[in-house]
């Protein structure tokens, strides 16, 4: 009977395991103007219909959506004091916010904050 206790357990605990795609959410219709949000707010580059198609497997882009939604997560993130923070942080500057009226200024409050906390880890460090 020992001997097949450890044998018959492995057969138990095997039968309790759940297959991790059984119980995956079905996709539902891309919601073009999050997806054109996030890119804006991670700080990427608008991207092109083939673009999106590809990393969404949806051939039926809504270009108006995602570019509102882009927009939207722009407005969110290029601001002076935001990217002044990314700068402290290290982070490095938006390629989104290129595009933006006030790119300039918004470039210069980045780097103000870049040089400050470069400074800062110098003499922390």
């Amino acid at each position: 009977m020992k001997p097949l206790f450890p044998l018959l357990l492995a057969v138990l605990l095997t039968g309790c395991q759940v297959d991790p795609y059984t119980h995956a959410p079905a996709r539902g219709a891309t919601d073009w103007y999050q997806a054109g949000f996030e890119d804006a707010t991670a700080g990427a580059k608008a991207k092109n219909d083939e673009t999106l198609a590809a990393n969404f497997n949806n051939k039926k882009i809504d270009r108006q959506a995602y570019l509102r939604g882009y927009a939207s997560g722009q407005n969110k993130i290029c601001r002076s004091d935001l990217l002044y923070a990314w700068g402290l942080a290290g982070k490095i500057f938006p390629a989104g916010c290129d595009d933006v009226k006030d790119a300039p200024l918004m470039r210069q409050q980045w780097q103000k904050g870049m040089d400050e906390g470069a400074s800062a880890s110098r003499l922390n460090g």
